[in-house]
């Protein structure tokens, strides 16, 4: 999946540019506005948060946590491998799997908050200015067509894109 991020003055667009991302098959799932009128988003029957201090925009936790996990199981197999698998003393590869799994989890978390960080403050200028932000999430095969329709659209400013699974997620 890929995510994509464009900006827009104000709800009407917003709703516009919903009407033709959903003709391409997009559903409301895939489609969040993040706007400081709450009520607007509601009226123009936009999916998007209750508010944004309600919206839960920073992924780092979530990213660090899988990729600590994953180092776990890495670290647990090469320590196995290395002692040989007849001589594996189960203290070793698990002294040695929590601390690989705790510095990945550290240096992760660091990284990703502050990517989360930058990422939060692009967005909340563009709130406080009054802007709308929309994400898409799209199949990789969609992507071209959604940006290629969307470029078209006068009210879509592209913003941002990345992978959905390295970028803020947002969810109620």
């Amino acid at each position: 999946m890929k995510r994509l991020f464009y900006v827009t003055s104000n709800l009407d667009d917003a709703e516009s540019i919903s009407d033709e991302v959903h003709n391409m098959g997009i559903d409301d799932h895939h489609f969040f506005v993040l706007s400081r009128d709450d009520n607007g988003i509601k009226t123009h029957h936009l999916h998007g948060a209750k508010s944004l201090e309600n919206t839960d925009i920073l992924a780092a936790k979530k990213r660090a946590n899988l990729f600590a996990v994953f180092a776990l199981f890495v670290a647990a197999g090469i320590t196995s491998y290395i002692l040989g698998f007849e001589y594996v003393n189960a203290a070793y590869i698990a002294l040695a799997s929590s601390i690989v799994f705790f510095i990945i989890k550290f240096i992760i978390t660091l990284a990703g908050s502050s990517f989360d960080e930058y990422f939060k403050n692009l967005i909340n200028e563009h709130l406080n200015s009054g802007e709308v932000i929309i994400i898409i999430d799209v199949k990789k095969n969609q992507a071209e067509n959604v940006q290629l329709q969307l470029e078209k659209h006068p009210a879509a400013n592209f913003l941002a894109d990345s992978s959905n699974f390295a970028s803020p997620i947002p969810t109620n």
